[in-house]
């Protein structure tokens, strides 16, 4: 995370009206909560490491409800604070070189300080056959202006709400059910189809929009979550690792540690919700 601060050359501004502190906590513990994690099995055994699964959740849960209330955060992404987009970083400095290079770095619009006229500039101005005549858009150098709060939807709030405390009330069953038991895994699932079928996709921006396609993609994450797991995944991609292993040649020497790793994997990453 901080070396793609590094790499946009600038850290964040971490201003406490917007939240960024609290995006960029909740954006470390999901760095770590697997390896605070492994840690508690080593320290504390089984119990230490569900009661730190339990305390890592539950932090995550408030920190999201205080960005989605507090702060007017419309869909929390996760983690809030998403990976940067190195190519297209790349991508942008290289055309910012080239347009200081040819001479270009000169702005495409003025405003005119008596009259207050937008006019395009002659560096700007396309070829003739390739002008429009329209009004140019005037530079936005009112920063300072008030920004109007969100104000959501009862069904909004729900599902964001349902989506936050799904983790929670995952855990909450396996304890009263068993982590064997199909509870919890149709309680959370059924939270998760409710919640995506609440928001109301129309009036949401096109990274709101994201975030709900990422969602429904990770809706096969409960593949991997027991009981699902033992039950149907893991004798599908054990048959087939075996078949790969015993008819490709040299291809067991990658199957076999693939089928021992897989279920320590499972437990590990399989109640992270990250």
């Amino acid at each position: 995370m901080f070396n793609d601060f590094l790499i946009k050359e600038t850290l964040p501004q971490l201003n406490t009206k917007q939240g960024d502190r609290l995006k960029v906590l909740l954006t470390v513990m999901e760095c770590v909560e697997v390896l605070v994690e492994v840690a508690a099995v080593q320290l504390w055994g089984e119990m230490g490491r569900w009661a730190v699964v339990t305390i890592i959740q539950l932090a995550k849960c408030i920190g999201r409800f205080l960005l989605l209330l507090r702060y007017k955060t419309s869909i929390v992404p996760s983690p809030p604070i998403k990976p940067l987009d190195r190519r297209g970083v790349i991508n942008t400095k290289q055309a910012s070189f080239m347009n200081q290079t040819h001479g270009s770095a000169s702005p495409e619009v003025i405003r005119l300080p008596c009259s207050g006229r937008v006019m395009r500039t002659l560096a700007a101005a396309p070829p003739i056959h390739l002008r429009t005549f329209t009004l140019p858009q005037p530079p936005n150098n009112n920063k300072n202006e008030p920004v109007l709060p969100k104000v959501f939807s009862v069904k909004h709030m729900t599902a964001e709400a349902m989506h936050i405390l799904r983790p929670i009330c995952h855990l909450s069953g396996m304890y009263l059910f068993g982590q064997q038991s199909w509870a919890p895994w149709i309680l959370s699932l059924g939270m998760d189809l409710t919640s995506l079928k609440l928001y109301n996709e129309t009036l949401l921006s096109a990274s709101e929009k994201a975030e709900l396609a990422h969602r429904r993609i990770n809706l096969l994450y409960y593949l991997m979550r027991s009981p699902a797991f033992y039950a149907v995944t893991h004798r599908r991609i054990r048959y087939f690792l075996t078949t790969v292993g015993n008819r490709v040649p040299l291809a067991r020497t990658i199957c076999q540690p693939l089928l021992d790793y897989i279920p320590e994997w499972q437990k590990i990453y399989a109640y992270t919700w990250s």
